[in-house]
C-alpha cells in the first residue's frame, strides 16, 4: 500500500494550496507578507504598513525635512493550524486513491481557509477599530459610499476591501443602484459576483461572526489589517512528507501521510498563519444594530 501512495503526499500538497489560494482571495486585500522559508509556531514577523504621506513645498529645509511618513510595522506571531483525516484500507481499495484525494483537497482547504478567516474576524472588534456604521439590517450601495469616505478622510490607503457576510452580500446583489449599471448590473444577475464596488474589492465571508458587536461586514484600507503566513516544516518518522507553495502569494501548505500498521491512512494538511491590528483608523465596521 505504502508505494502506491509514495507520490500522493506532493499531489495533495499541491492540490491543497491552489483551492487554498481560490478560498482566501480577500488576503490581497490587507497588508500581507508571505514567506516560503522555515519557521514555526510562535515565531514572529514584521509585517510592512505602508500608509500615505504628504507633499509640501520644498524650502530651506530641503529634502531631508519629514514630510509626515506614515511607514510602520505590526507584529504578528504565527500559529500552526492543522486539518487532518484518517482512511479506512478497505475504503482506499474500493474507491481508489484518487477519490479520497479530491476529497481531502477540498476538506482541507475549507477548513485551513475557514480558520484562517476566523483569525481575522476575531481582529474586527470595537476595541481595535472604534470607527463604525449602524448599517441596520439591510446594506444599500449609498451605504457603502458613505463608509468609503470615512476611508477617505482617514487618509486610508488603497486598496480597498469590503467584506460582508452573506446577508449584507445578497443586499447588494439586488440593490437598484447597481443593477442599474449596465456592465455591472449584467455581471451580478449572470454570476452573483459584486467585484469592485464605490472602489472596493468585495469579499464574500460565508461565517463571519458577530463578535457579540452586531458585526455584518467592514470596509477597510491594505494597511488596517496585517497578515503573515510561512512554509511549515515538519519531520516525523515513518511519514511522507511534501510542501507546496503558491506561485503568486507565497502562501504555503505541508501535507504529511502516515501509514498505521494497522493500513489507516492518517492524512494531514498544515498551516502557519498569524493576523494582527494594523492602522485603526483604516478600518470602519458594518453593523446591523
Amino acid at each position: 500500500m505504502a508505494n502506491s501512495i509514495a507520490a500522493a503526499p506532493s499531489v495533495l500538497a499541491q492540490g491543497v494550496i491552489s483551492a487554498l489560494a481560490n478560498k482566501l482571495p480577500v488576503l490581497n486585500g490587507f497588508s500581507s507578507v508571505f514567506t516560503s522559508s522555515i519557521a514555526g509556531a510562535g515565531k514572529t514577523i514584521q509585517v510592512p504598513l505602508i500608509g500615505t504621506s504628504t507633499a509640501t513645498e520644498f524650502g530651506s529645509g530641503g529634502y531631508t525635512t519629514g514630510d509626515d511618513a506614515t511607514v510602520t510595522s505590526s507584529s504578528v506571531t504565527l500559529k500552526h493550524f492543522k486539518v487532518s483525516s484518517r482512511f479506512s484500507p478497505l475504503d482506499v481499495r474500493e474507491y481508489g486513491m484518487g477519490f479520497f484525494a479530491n476529497n481531502f483537497v477540498e476538506t482541507a482547504a475549507i477548513a485551513l481557509s475557514q480558520k484562517c478567516m476566523t483569525e481575522i474576524n476575531s481582529l474586527i472588534v470595537a476595541a481595535n477599530y472604534s470607527s463604525s456604521t449602524n448599517t441596520g439590517a439591510n446594506l444599500s450601495y449609498a451605504e457603502v459610499v458613505a463608509a468609503q469616505k470615512t476611508l477617505d478622510d482617514a487618509k486610508a490607503p488603497d486598496k480597498r476591501a469590503l467584506v460582508l457576510g452573506n446577508g449584507y452580500l445578497a443586499d447588494l446583489r439586488s440593490d437598484s443602484s447597481i443593477i442599474a449599471a449596465f456592465q455591472l448590473g449584467a455581471n451580478v444577475i449572470s454570476t452573483g459576483s459584486l467585484g469592485s464596488i464605490a472602489g472596493a474589492q468585495v469579499y464574500q465571508f460565508s461565517n463571519l461572526a458577530t463578535n457579540s458587536e452586531s458585526l455584518a461586514g467592514f470596509i477597510c484600507g491594505a494597511d488596517a489589517i496585517a497578515v503573515a503566513t510561512a512554509l511549515p516544516f515538519n519531520e516525523i518518522p515513518g511519514a511522507e512528507v511534501s510542501q507546496a507553495t503558491d506561485p503568486n502569494t507565497g502562501l504555503s501548505v505541508q501535507v504529511m501521510i502516515i501509514q498505521e500498521q494497522s493500513g489507516y491512512l492518517n492524512v494531514t494538511a498544515t498551516l502557519l498563519f498569524g493576523c494582527a491590528v494594523g492602522r485603526a483608523t483604516s478600518l470602519r465596521r458594518l453593523t446591523t444594530a
